[in-house]
């Protein structure tokens, strides 16, 4: 029993030599975990909250879209984009001012919203969506190389019906009725994958085929 409790006697000098020695860096390093805990704990907080402000922004910003009340839809938007940057709320609310812009005839404050989205926003359904509509921008504008130029390489294919039936429009307007014909039937083909059909991209591609024929005929009595 005397040994039992010499050895024990003895681990408790060890013990108190070693905290005398080391308990002003345990104190530290305890404190410092205790910090960081707290920290991480209050960032986590801290973002639920924010989100959670952005969330109600946004709601309010929808629903004054659903009541055409423009003047507060700006609000919510502006808002959104100045105290929540890097949000998804951010993208959603700068499509809603490059549409009010676009209703007011302001184009180029339009592109600059949808130009922002397309290039940083991190859903790439936004940023789609965003260079879609500025290729729609670009071609009531007759810039039609750019509008061509941003609807390349889109491969995601909910959108590609729309993206090649704009493709069809510009090289319409490009009198490339060829070109147009191709895209009007891919985007009538990519439409029908889907289960349903397209009556007017029909007709616009009938009316091209058509179209194309008397051109080529007419150039045929001239020669003649």
């Amino acid at each position: 029993m005397l040994n039992v409790y010499l050895n024990e006697y003895e681990q408790w000098n060890a013990l108190k030599k070693w905290w005398q020695k080391y308990n002003a860096i345990v104190i530290v390093m305890f404190s410092l975990i205790l910090l960081s805990l707290s920290g991480y704990k209050y960032w986590h907080w801290h973002q639920d909250k924010v989100m959670q402000q952005a969330s109600n922004t946004y709601e309010q910003m929808m629903l004054a879209s659903a009541n055409h009340q423009s003047k507060l839809i700006r609000q919510y938007a502006n808002e959104l984009v100045k105290k929540f940057p890097q949000s998804i709320y951010s993208d959603a609310a700068r499509l809603s001012l490059a549409k009010l812009a676009v209703l007011n005839h302001e184009y180029k404050k339009a592109e600059k919203q949808l130009e922002w989205v397309a290039e940083h926003s991190q859903i790439k359904e936004l940023a789609i969506v965003a260079k879609i509509r500025l290729a729609r921008i670009w071609f009531v504008h007759k810039e039609y190389n750019k509008a061509l130029a941003i609807l390349k390489g889109m491969d995601f294919k909910v959108y590609l019906p729309l993206v090649d039936e704009l493709r069809g429009d510009i090289y319409t307007s490009m009198n490339q009725f060829d070109k147009a014909v191709k895209f009007y039937r891919k985007a009538l083909s990519e439409v029908q994958n889907y289960g349903v059909g397209n009556l007017y991209l029909e007709m616009k591609s009938n009316d091209l085929i058509a179209l194309s024929s008397q051109n080529a005929e007419s150039q045929v009595a001239i020669k003649k």
